[in-house]
């Protein structure tokens, strides 16, 4: 993907040059470290950091973290390490209006970099790139993920990220030895999907063969469909368009429906959670849903005491309105940190977060350290047996947690895989759509459509969940889409245009 690109080409052409002579290819060492003339290490005191990240509720941060003791040695740094308590959403806004920020801030999605970046509280990486340039190697060799984080006017507030979660992030899974037992073939369409969920609810009349939740389920159906559950960008048409307008999205929505009349999905839509959704999954009454590839071994060992048999595995997504069936598009990794404009060490900021672009630190950070977490066998890195799962990997550890994850090595991840989900894992990464484009809007757009971009995405949600329970009648469909353009459906679509062609 190349928009955007050009924007910030030309500022960092002569940054590029200089990394580029150092010839190591992003394997600079921290610049928090010195050397003497003589080529004796002559280390410079730590530098003192303090960062705010993520504590995430499934594993709370641990100033102790065996990641933070590598990163301190191998950056020469002391880091003060705190972690957002609460909704992060509504966290760093208050911290940032306090005035009383961090060296570093831990942030996630572009919206919020652009806001806070465009008020003044970040500091724009691309003026600081001759202090960085093992990122600078990085950003060269990963522009998709630098384009996606770039402001309206080319700043980049947080530096990239790739790995920590792969290229990919969810797939629609089904039981696998169901499907087996009763030589159900895997359906290449919705038409026959259907046609299977009436099949398996024969077959187990007290089942609800697919799991839907909620009208969430649209964020991957549609886009079997040739559309979104959101505003996006189609390619054939060269425009941007608002997919719960659109046909295609009515076809989707129509199979849900028919779906739920059958009671082919749970009838408990919208009041459904993950201990309801397991019990199904594990008690032969639900056979197909949407969920992430470390479940197939959650679920398989929950239910293999009671039942040696079960197996979950990916499911090839069938495809509909004639298009190809995908589990999802391109997952661009958006997490990272940030240099606050009030830091006193922002040189010291800046060679940290180069210091996570080295090959030395993405070993590091994905697998920890040698003899305590992994070793290497046959020349390939392998965890020890302590780490059982990823979980484990984060809880005790502190690796793929936030602030760490800027450059992860993938195989990390897949090699906690068993040969079941290594399998599944193969296959479903056949049927991953390219990444979305991206509009990225100024302050003043932002603002221009923001109330009507909340209105129009609640008339949408409560209007599709009432489609699919049968509230309201499909028949009255064009009402409803009439209902978007009053509420400035078009207007909205517009600065997207206006926003994305500023891009190109």
């Amino acid at each position: 993907m190349s928009r955007k690109w050009s924007i910030i080409a030309a500022s960092i052409l002569t940054v590029s040059m200089v990394a580029g002579c150092s010839g190591n290819n992003g394997n600079n060492p921290p610049a928090n470290n010195v050397e003497t003339n003589n080529g004796a290490d002559n280390e410079a005191p730590p530098a003192e950091l303090s960062m705010m990240v993520q504590s995430h509720a499934a594993w709370p941060l641990q100033e102790d973290w065996l990641v933070y003791e590598l990163l301190e040695d191998y950056a020469n740094v002391e880091l003060e390490v705190s972690g957002y308590q609460g909704n992060w959403w509504e966290a760093i806004p208050l911290i940032i209006a306090s005035g009383d920020m961090p060296d570093l801030m831990w942030m996630s999605g572009p919206d919020i970099i652009h806001e806070n970046g465009g008020n003044g509280a970040l500091v724009d990486l691309l003026e600081h790139m001759d202090k960085m340039p093992n990122l600078q190697a990085f950003i060269d060799d990963h522009p998709e993920e630098t384009n996606s984080l770039l402001s309206h006017d080319g700043k980049l507030y947080m530096h990239p990220a790739h790995g920590a979660f792969g290229d990919w992030d969810g797939l629609w899974l089904h039981r696998e030895d169901i499907f087996k037992k009763h030589n159900i073939a895997t359906p290449a369409t919705y038409d026959e999907l259907y046609d299977v969920l009436v099949q398996l609810k024969e077959l187990y009349p007290d089942s609800y063969p697919l799991y839907i939740a909620d009208w969430g389920a649209m964020n991957q159906i549609a886009l079997s469909f040739g559309t979104n559950n959101s505003y996006y960008y189609n390619e054939e048409a060269g425009e941007w368009r608002f997919g719960p307008s659109e046909e295609s999205y009515r076809e989707a929505l129509q199979f849900l429906a028919d779906a739920y009349q059958a009671k082919l999905i749970p009838q408990e839509f919208g009041n459904l959670d993950n201990n309801k959704r397991n019990e199904l999954v594990t008690t032969d009454k639900t056979f197909i849903l949407f969920g992430y590839i470390n479940n197939i071994d959650t679920y398989n060992n929950l239910a293999r005491e009671a039942n040696p048999d079960f197996k979950m595995a990916q499911f090839t997504p069938p495809g509909g309105a004639g298009h190809e069936g995908i589990h999802g598009e391109k997952f661009i990794f958006q997490q990272g940190l940030t240099v606050t404009t009030t830091s006193k060490n922002k040189d010291a900021a800046f060679a940290f977060i180069d210091s996570l672009f080295t090959e030395e630190a993405r070993e590091m950070l994905s697998w920890g350290k040698e003899g305590v977490t992994y070793e290497k066998v046959d020349g390939k890195n392998q965890y020890l047996p302590e780490i059982t799962d990823t979980a484990v990997r984060s809880i005790e550890y502190g690796l793929r947690t936030a602030g760490v994850s800027a450059w992860f090595d993938n195989e990390a991840n897949v090699s906690l895989f068993n040969e079941e989900t290594k399998a599944s894992y193969d296959e479903a990464s056949k049927h991953i759509g390219p990444a979305p484009e991206v509009a990225v809007f100024s302050k003043e757009e932002r603002e221009a459509i923001s109330i009507k971009r909340e209105a129009i995405d609640k008339y949408t949600s409560e209007n599709v969940s009432k489609f699919i329970i049968g509230q309201r009648p499909l028949t009255e469909w064009d009402a409803y889409v009439e209902g978007l353009h009053n509420l400035g459906m078009n207007d909205v679509l517009q600065v997207f245009e206006e926003a994305y062609a500023r891009s190109e």
